[in-house]
C-alpha cells in the first residue's frame, strides 16, 4: 500500500505568510513613525508661520477699515482668516483646522465649508458686502458633495489662458445677510474674432459677461508666447442649484445675485490646488470640526513656544496648538490650530508597491522552497520504495537457491544415497555460486548508487569491448554451437570508465548467449554512435520488453533461458550506460531479439 504523498504548500504558505506579515508590518510601522514625526515637524513649522503672520498683521493699521464694524462684519473678517490659514501648513497628507477666539475665550470663527464673503467695489470703494455662509447650515452632506464635485471639475480644468467653464453664483437677501440660492452654470464662450456681435444676457445673473484670458508664457524661458484673448459668453446652462426652501419663489426674485462668488471648500482651490479626496477627508473629520464654543487657553505668553497638545489615538495622529496672538482689533486674543493625520494609511499607501514586490518575491521563494522540499521528499520516498522493493525482491530471489540447498541437504541427511551424493553436492555448490553472483551484483549496484562514485574518463571503443567479452564467452559459444557474426560500419567511442562499460557489455552479451537456442547465432553490428546485439530466440511479449531492464525481473526465462539468471544483469547494464550518457533497449526482430546501445 502506497503512503499518501505529503503536501508542503500549506505549512509553507502559513510560514511565509507569517513572515511576510511580520516583515511588512514592521516596515510599515517604521514608515508610520517617520510620517508621524514629519507631521509634527510640518505642523510646528506651520504654526510658527501663522503666529508670525498674525504678529505682522497686528502692526498693520486697519483703523480706517474697522471703523463702523458690527459684530457680524467682525466675524466675517475672522472667518476669512480661518479658511485662509489652512494653506500655511504644507503637507499632502496632513489636515488642519483653525479657530479664532476673542480675549474672553469665545469662538469668533473656525475653518469651514462656506460660500460668499465677497465685496462689490466702485472706484475702489466698497459699496456692498456679502456675508459668507456655512454650507453645513443649509446643505445636506449629499448636496455638499455634489457641489464639491463641480468645484473639483473647475479646479482640474482651470486654465489661465481659457475662460472659466463653470460659474458659481449665489442669490442673497437685499441686505446680504441671508442665503437664498446657489447656482452652478456650465458656460459657453466665443473668442472675440469669432463672435458675431450678438450679446447674450445670462438668465441667472441678468448680465452680459466678457472674460479676458491671461498672456501665454513659456515658463522655461520666461518669454511671452502670445497676447491675451477676450471671450464673450454666448450661452449657459444651470447644471446644479440649491434653493432655500424658507424663501418663497416670488420673493427670491428680489434677491441680489453675486456672480463673483467665493466658494470656500478647504483643500480644493484653483490657486491653492488640493483635491476632492483631500477635501472629503477634511470635511468628514469630527476632530477638525467639533471645536468648542468656549476655549480654555493655558499657554503663558512668556514661553518661547506653545505646548503641543496631543489627542492622538491608535489610527489617527492628532494634536493642537493654542496660540496667544495679537489681532487687528484687540490687544490680545487666541487661536487654536488642530491637526489630523493618518500616518498608518499614509505609510500603507507609501508602501503599496513594496507590498506587491514583497508578495511576489515571497510567492517565488515559497514556490522554490516548496518545490525543493517536494523534490527532496519525492527522492526520499522513491529511495524508500526502492529499498523496500529491493529487500522484497532479494528475499524472493534468495528463497529459491536456499530452498534448493535445503532440499538437497535434507536428502543427504535422511537417505543413504551414495550414487547421488556427488550430484546433490554439485547442485548445492551451483546454488551457492548463484547466491555469490547475486551478492557480487548487489555490491556493484550499491557502488553505482553511492554519491562517492567516481567514474573514469578515458576513450573507450565498443568494438574492442565487444571482442574482449566475446573471447570470455568462447567456451559457452562452442558448447551451444552458436555462430557469431561481426559487422563494423563505423566507430563507436565514448569517454568513460572502461571497467564499468565492460561489465555492461558483458551482461548484454551473456544475456544474448544465455537466452539463445542451440545451433543459433549472435549478430553484432557496430555503427557510428550505436551498437546492436541480436540473438536467435522467440519474440518477447510486450510486458517482457517493457520490464526486461527492471531489477530482479526474470520474465525472459519464458523465452527459453536457463535458471542461472538473477534478474540484475540487464538492470546493471542500463544503469552503467545511463551514467555514461547512453541507454539500452530491447526489441523484437525477424526471429531474433535485438539489444540496442546508443
Amino acid at each position: 500500500m502506497r503512503r499518501k504523498k505529503k503536501t508542503f504548500w500549506r505549512p509553507a504558505a502559513a510560514g511565509f505568510g507569517v513572515m511576510y506579515l511580520a516583515i511588512t508590518g514592521l516596515a510599515t510601522w517604521l514608515v508610520k513613525e517617520q510620517f508621524a514625526d514629519d507631521y509634527g515637524q510640518r505642523f510646528r513649522e506651520g504654526a510658527v508661520t501663522i503666529l508670525a503672520k498674525k504678529a505682522s498683521e497686528k502692526e498693520f493699521s486697519m483703523e480706517e477699515v474697522r471703523d463702523g464694524w458690527d459684530e457680524a462684519q467682525r466675524k466675517d473678517f475672522y472667518q476669512a482668516l480661518a479658511n485662509e490659514e489652512l494653506w500655511r501648513v504644507d503637507s499632502d497628507r496632513l489636515l488642519i483646522s483653525v479657530a479664532f477666539y476673542d480675549e474672553d475665550g469665545k469662538l469668533l470663527a473656525k475653518s469651514r465649508d462656506q460660500v460668499g464673503g465677497s465685496s462689490v467695489r466702485e472706484s475702489g470703494t466698497v459699496i456692498r458686502e456679502y456675508a459668507s455662509f456655512a454650507l453645513d447650515d443649509f446643505l445636506s452632506q449629499e448636496e455638499k458633495i455634489q457641489l464639491a464635485r463641480y468645484n473639483s471639475k473647475r479646479v482640474q480644468t482651470w486654465d489661465l489662458t481659457q475662460p472659466d467653464p463653470l460659474r458659481f453664483s449665489v442669490r442673497v437677501s437685499p441686505n446680504g445677510r441671508e442665503l437664498w440660492a446657489i447656482y452652478v452654470q456650465e458656460l459657453m464662450w466665443t473668442e472675440e474674432g469669432e463672435w458675431d456681435g450678438d450679446w447674450y444676457t445670462d438668465p441667472v445673473t441678468g448680465s452680459r459677461h466678457i472674460q479676458d484670458s491671461g498672456v501665454t508664457v513659456d515658463y522655461a524661458t520666461g518669454q511671452e508666447m502670445g497676447e491675451g484673448k477676450t471671450f464673450y459668453e454666448t450661452d449657459s446652462e444651470i447644471v446644479w442649484q440649491w434653493l432655500n426652501p424658507a424663501v418663497p419663489d416670488a420673493e427670491r426674485t428680489e434677491g441680489v445675485i453675486s456672480s463673483e462668488t467665493n466658494l470656500g471648500l478647504p483643500y480644493m482651490d484653483v490657486y491653492g490646488g488640493g483635491s476632492y479626496e483631500k477635501w472629503k477627508k477634511w470635511s468628514e473629520s469630527p476632530y477638525l470640526h467639533d471645536i468648542p464654543e468656549t476655549g480654555e487657553f493655558v499657554w503663558e505668553s512668556g514661553l518661547e513656544e506653545p505646548p503641543f497638545i496631543i489627542d492622538s489615538d491608535g489610527l489617527y495622529y492628532r494634536g493642537r496648538y493654542q496660540l496667544k496672538v495679537g489681532m487687528v482689533d484687540a490687544p490680545s486674543a487666541y487661536m487654536e490650530i488642530r491637526m489630523e493625520g493618518r500616518p498608518w494609511l499614509a505609510a500603507m499607501d507609501y508602501m503599496k508597491y513594496v507590498y506587491l514586490a514583497g508578495a511576489a518575491l515571497t510567492l517565488v521563494c515559497m514556490a522554490g522552497i516548496v518545490r525543493s522540499f517536494s523534490r527532496t521528499y519525492d527522492r526520499q520516498a522513491a529511495l524508500e520504495e526502492n529499498r523496500r522493493d529491493f529487500i522484497n525482491a532479494m528475499a524472493h530471489e534468495l528463497k529459491t537457491p536456499l530452498g534448493v540447498i535445503r532440499n538437497f541437504a535434507e536428502n543427504l541427511l535422511e537417505h543413504n544415497m551414495e550414487e547421488k551424493r556427488d550430484y546433490y553436492l554439485a547442485q548445492i555448490i551451483r546454488q551457492t555460486e548463484e547466491m555469490d553472483q547475486m551478492a557480487a551484483e548487489m555490491i556493484e549496484l550499491s557502488k553505482l548508487d553511492s554519491e562517492e562514485l567516481v567514474l573514469g574518463n578515458e576513450p573507450v571503443s565498443f568494438s574492442e569491448l565487444i571482442r574482449e567479452q566475446m573471447a570470455r564467452l568462447e567456451p559457452k559459444l562452442q558448447e551451444m554451437r552458436l555462430a557469431v557474426e561481426y559487422q563494423e560500419e563505423g566507430s563507436f567511442v565514448v569517454n568513460g570508465d572502461r571497467n564499468y562499460l565492460a561489465k555492461a557489455v558483458w551482461n548484454l552479451l551473456s544475456n544474448a548467449v544465455e537466452y539463445n537456442q542451440p545451433d543459433g547465432g549472435i549478430w553484432i553490428r557496430i555503427g557510428t554512435g550505436q551498437c546492436v546485439i541480436e540473438n536467435t530466440g522467440l519474440p518477447l511479449k510486450e510486458d517482457q520488453l517493457l520490464h526486461a531492464f527492471d531489477l530482479f525481473y526474470s520474465g525472459a526465462k519464458e523465452a527459453g533461458g536457463g535458471n542461472r539468471h538473477t534478474g540484475m544483469g540487464l538492470f546493471l547494464a542500463r544503469k552503467i550506460l545511463r551514467l555514461h550518457g547512453l541507454d539500452a533497449g530491447l526489441e523484437n526482430g525477424d526471429g531474433r531479439i535485438r539489444a540496442i546501445i546508443k
